[in-house]
């Protein structure tokens, strides 16, 4: 299993929910962590003092990751801080109920942009400098949608199969010296204005009939970093669903 003390990791869309768990587990394990945010500037510095607590060194950098210039910024960043960039972690994301008797071309934009896009972007320069640097993991964050779509979400499940499509393309891309996986959580974090019939629904269609939490998340993309011989897997973390 690789040792991550040391190393330098990323975290897209860091400062909160998912994001900051995965900060910390990565903090926890040893890993000087970098924790991008775009709206959350206080929750931001918050998960970095948690992170520091750990012993390591931890920055927060503001920047939209759907944007190429913002992506080059995070990366020279972290270059100028830590002189090397070896885990990345592909988090950030939205996520927005878009009927189809409703849906607009901007709601299809934003799903993608938000996700896919952003994924791409960061995995794309992260990756190539990680290729050239001759190591590096990559972890980016799907959705059980992108493998079984959701009515109500289909951009969100488009997008995500993206991810799903990019994850497995770049590992054969990138390979030998770079992994790329990816995560596929189930219902884990329900959004706070959730309906919570839905919700309930949601969770008896799970084989667990129960929610994840984002510690589930968190160890399971650690995992993913610290095991040198997977490359180009989509883990599902949802106790089931995309069986029922």
């Amino acid at each position: 299993m690789l040792d991550v003390r040391g190393q330098v990791a990323v975290v897209t869309g860091g400062a909160r929910r998912l994001g900051a768990a995965i900060t910390q587990a990565l903090a926890a394990a040893g890993c000087n962590v970098v924790v991008n945010y775009q709206r959350s500037a206080a929750a931001a510095q918050a998960t970095v003092a948690a992170a520091a607590a750990c012993g390591v060194r931890a920055i927060a950098v503001h920047g939209d990751v759907t944007r190429g210039d913002d992506v080059a910024r995070l990366l020279e960043t972290t270059l100028a801080t830590f002189g090397r960039a070896d885990i990345l972690v592909a988090n950030a994301g939205v996520f927005r109920r878009t009927p189809v008797a409703t849906l607009t071309e901007a709601d299809f934009d934003a799903m993608l942009n938000g996700n896919l896009r952003a994924t791409f972007l960061c995995a794309h320069r992260f990756g190539l400098h990680m290729q050239a640097a001759g190591a590096g993991t990559i972890v980016a964050l799907a959705d059980v949608a992108g493998i079984r779509p959701w009515a109500d979400y289909l951009p969100y499940s488009i997008a995500k199969a993206g991810v799903i499509a990019l994850t497995r393309g770049l590992a054969k891309a990138l390979a030998p010296t770079v992994r790329v996986n990816a995560i596929a959580p189930g219902p884990v974090l329900f959004p706070d204005d959730y309906d919570p019939a839905l919700r309930e629904r949601e969770l008896a269609r799970t084989l667990l009939r129960r929610e994840g939490n984002a510690q589930h998340i968190a160890e399971a993309a650690l995992a993913l970093i610290r095991n040198d011989y997977i490359t180009g897997v989509v883990l599902p973390v949802d106790g089931g669903r995309v069986l029922s």
